[in-house]
Formats: structure tokens, C-alpha cells, sequence
């Protein structure tokens, strides 16, 4: 009998959970960034301490991208980021310059 009463409870909470566990959520849409946007995210971790790493890998893209919206801007981040390889050190007070002019 007491067996009976176990299997009986496990099947209500199997089924409970069975019925229950699909539920529907709201999808997100996720825009994806500019490359301004990137810089600025990026040149906010330098201006913070954040010492620069692989993502430099990524600038000449970020510099492209920016490039197909301002000409102008595409300069100053290409040239602030080759300052910001060039001596990593100064990333932070690059950083804030950059910041500044985009």
C-alpha cells in the first residue's frame, strides 16, 4: 500500500512537470553594434584601467565599419587606436582623448 502511494505521487508529479516545463518565453531581439558603439565600449574599459588585449585583433573591422559612416571619425579611431598598440601603457589617458574627439 505504501508503495502504491509513492508511485502514485511521483506519477502526478512526473505528469505535473511534463505538462508544465515547455513554456513559452518572449524572444529578444538583439541588435548588433556599430562600430562606434564598439569603439566607445571599448575605449570605456582602457579610460577605466582596462589594459588592452586581443581585442585589438578587431580594430582595423571597428575602422572599417565606422569608415561607411564618417570618414572623419574613421581617421581619429584609427589613429588613436594605432597609438593605443603603438605604447599600451598610455592606454587609459589615450583613451579619454579618444573618447573626447569621437
Amino acid at each position: 500500500m505504501r508503495t502504491y502511494k509513492w508511485f502514485l505521487a511521483g506519477t502526478i508529479l512526473f505528469g505535473t512537470m511534463t505538462l508544465t516545463g515547455c513554456s513559452n518565453k518572449p524572444a529578444y531581439d538583439v541588435k548588433p553594434q556599430g562600430g562606434i558603439e564598439q569603439a566607445r565600449k571599448i575605449l570605456d574599459g582602457y579610460a577605466k584601467g582596462n589594459p588592452p588585449g586581443s581585442e585589438q585583433m578587431s580594430f582595423p573591422e571597428i575602422v572599417e565599419d565606422v569608415r561607411k559612416a564618417d570618414a572623419g571619425k574613421a581617421q581619429t579611431l584609427e589613429q588613436g587606436f594605432a597609438a593605443i598598440s603603438r605604447n599600451p601603457r598610455n592606454a587609459a589617458s589615450q583613451a579619454k582623448d579618444l573618447l573626447k574627439k569621437l
